[in-house]
C-alpha cells in the first residue's frame, strides 16, 4: 500500500484518483460535521457544488445546510457547525450540503475507487477502514481558498500514524511523512496548536471558538462515512 497526500483540492486531477482510496479531510468544518451528522442519525448527505445547486436538490424535502467563507447561508435548515447536526434535528433525514472547500473537494474526487470522510472525529476507524481496503490511499487536504490548512494536514498525519502502527511497511511520499511528525509533535497540545492556524484564528475571530473544539475531539466517533452513487452514506457496518 501506498500513502500520499495533496495539500489542497486545487492540486487534484482525476488520473491520479484511478484505482485509489481517497479520504476528503475538511476539519474546519465540513468533515466534522458530516461525520457528527452521521454519528446522531442522518440518512444520507448529497453534497452540492452550488448554494444555487442545494436549494434545487432540496425540493426533495431534505434539510438544507452548509456556509459560504464560513457564513450561514439565508433560507437554510443548518449552517456548518458540527453542534447544529444533532439527533432531533437530523435523525433519519436526508441532508443537503454545500460548502466553501468540504464538498467542492468531494466532488472533485467522484472518479476514485473508494472515497472515506475523514477528520479527528474519526481518525482511526478511518485509518482502519483504509488498511482494511487494501488499496493505494490518498488524502486530499481540503484546504482553504486552494491553500493548505494545517488542521487537515496534522489530521491526515494522524490517520497515517495509525496505518504506520498497523504496518510499518506502508510507503509513503515525503508530505505524508512530515504531517506524520506534524502529529506526534502535537498531539499533546491540539488545540493550542490549531486555534493558532489560520482557519482556526477565523472561526475564533467569528465568535465559533467551540466549533474548533468540536472538531478537535480526536475519536470521538468509530463510523467511517462513504461515497456512494451520487451522496454520503454511513453503511450498514458501521451502525450500532
Amino acid at each position: 500500500m501506498k500513502i500520499s497526500v495533496l495539500p489542497s483540492v486545487d492540486e487534484l486531477h482525476s488520473n491520479i484518483l484511478l484505482h485509489k482510496t481517497v479520504v476528503i479531510i475538511d476539519v474546519f468544518r465540513a468533515s466534522s460535521s458530516i461525520v457528527t451528522a452521521f454519528s446522531t442519525g442522518a440518512k444520507w448527505v448529497r453534497p452540492a457544488e452550488t448554494v444555487t445547486a442545494a436549494r434545487e436538490f432540496s425540493q426533495t424535502g431534505a434539510l438544507t445546510g452548509g456556509e459560504r467563507y464560513g457564513k450561514t447561508l439565508e433560507g437554510f435548515d443548518l449552517g456548518n457547525s458540527p453542534s447544529e447536526y444533532t439527533s432531533d434535528r437530523v435523525r433519519g433525514k436526508g441532508i443537503i450540503m454545500t460548502t466553501t472547500n468540504g464538498t467542492r473537494s468531494l466532488l472533485k474526487a467522484t472518479k476514485a475507487e473508494e472515497i472515506l470522510i475523514g477528520c479527528f472525529l474519526n481518525a482511526t476507524a478511518c485509518a482502519h477502514a483504509i488498511f482494511n481496503l487494501h488499496r493505494d490511499t490518498l488524502f486530499l487536504c481540503a484546504g482553504t481558498r486552494g491553500q493548505f490548512s494545517l488542521e487537515d494536514g496534522i489530521a491526515a498525519g494522524k490517520m497515517i500514524h495509525q496505518l504506520h502502527q498497523m504496518s510499518p511497511s506502508i510507503q509513503y511520499d515525503d508530505l505524508s511523512y512530515a504531517l506524520l511528525h506534524s502529529w506526534l509533535s502535537s498531539k499533546h497540545q491540539l488545540r493550542e496548536v490549531l486555534s493558532q492556524s489560520q482557519s482556526g484564528r477565523r472561526l475564533i475571530s467569528r465568535g465559533l471558538e467551540q466549533d474548533v473544539l468540536d472538531c478537535l475531539q480526536v475519536d470521538r466517533y468509530p463510523l467511517v462515512p462513504r461515497w456512494q452513487s451520487d451522496r454520503i452514506i454511513l453503511p450498514s457496518s458501521n451502525h450500532d
